[in-house]
């Protein structure tokens, strides 16, 4: 369901380019990421102001075949982060010469087609989450679908946590970008909302980033990563968020570590209240043209986000009927008010 607001998104964007153009190191030690001040959109251009100077990092480890070298044009790989708020940000550019995704049924063999491998590490605690939900290894299809392992051991979708776009650019080219909710260790499928958590400055993040690479038979050729791993653990980082990498975020408007405070707030004002098709916004709290709002469902399902703008008034007509929250993040708390949707 699209609102008018535009959507920001975490980003991943894949693109083909020469090997010389490609990364300037691997990642080894912390990764520093800003905060972007704009929004994200998610349109595969890649031409976001944030993406600008943001530093590239490839992905050049062959982990499968262990140590080897694949054939040239084969595979080239990098990536930038960014992030805000609500969501980790991730550009991507990807040259892979046989795009394949053989197996019809998305929770069957998913990390034998093609696709990109998202580690994440919400709070950096590492540990096993190979049945769990203490770190996540989304693999993201060519079809926007994000799988992983259930508490049960079994494949499940969650590509309600993402949001993703693939383009293709050129031959063998493609851009990918993908918007990553980040959740806690209790995450609760059913109910997701309980458990997301929201970005602030000085946090630390578990990452690593990966790619399985098909060229049209029912079983992944290569599996490149963005991190070195030992021979012995080269095909571990689905079980363990040991093997991750580590991000900072860092926002360069704050000079001193901020603490994220969710509260409800009387400065938050939401009128009418039920509305129909029109929702007024007033903030009086640290608001700015980069402050944050989002809409969830009761259950903390996304219906949207964007940027607030002083005096804010919002077309909710596409909604359906019932009760919603509204959440603003100015950058060090956030605030939330529920509204209803008559």
């Amino acid at each position: 369901m699209n609102l008018k607001p535009l959507k920001s998104v975490l980003i991943v964007v894949f693109v083909s380019i020469a090997p010389m153009l490609f990364a300037q190191r691997t990642q080894q030690d912390t990764m520093i990421v800003f905060r972007t001040l704009e929004p994200v959109i998610i349109d595969g251009k890649a031409d976001d102001a944030c993406w600008v100077d943001a530093e590239w990092f490839p992905i050049d480890q062959v982990w499968i075949p262990y140590n080897e070298n694949m054939k040239e044009g084969d595979f080239e790989g990098r990536f930038k982060l960014a992030w805000d708020s609500l969501y980790l940000y991730l550009l991507a550019e990807i040259v892979d010469d046989s795009l394949s995704d053989y197996y019809s049924n998305p929770l069957q063999n998913w990390w034998d087609d093609d696709c990109l491998e998202i580690f994440i590490d919400e709070d950096c605690s590492k540990g096993d989450h190979e049945c769990n939900y203490n770190a996540f290894a989304y693999h993201v299809s060519i079809f926007y679908d994000a799988l992983d392992m259930a508490k049960n051991c079994a494949g499940i979708n969650l590509k309600d946590n993402l949001i993703v776009k693939m383009d293709t650019v050129g031959e063998n080219k493609y851009v990918w970008e993908v918007a990553i909710k980040n959740y806690s260790a209790a995450f609760n499928p059913a109910n997701p909302g309980t458990s997301r958590v929201y970005l602030h400055h000085n946090k630390r993040m578990g990452f690593s980033l990966a790619y399985c690479d098909n060229d049209g038979g029912r079983n992944r050729e290569n599996f490149i990563g963005s991190i070195y791993l030992p021979q012995a653990r080269a095909n571990d980082s689905y079980k363990t968020a040991d093997l991750f990498g580590t991000l900072l975020l860092v926002d360069p408007v704050v000079q001193n570590p901020a603490r994220l405070i969710s509260e409800k707030s009387a400065e938050l004002k939401l009128f009418p209240n039920p509305a129909n098709d029109w929702l007024r916004i007033e903030y009086k709290g640290n608001a700015s043209s980069h402050a944050r709002i989002e809409i969830t469902d009761l259950s903390g399902r996304t219906i949207s986000d964007f940027s607030l703008c002083e005096g804010n008034e919002i077309d909710i007509s596409a909604l359906n009927q019932g009760a919603y929250v509204l959440r603003i993040f100015d950058g060090i708390r956030v605030v939330s008010g529920n509204f209803v949707k008559q």
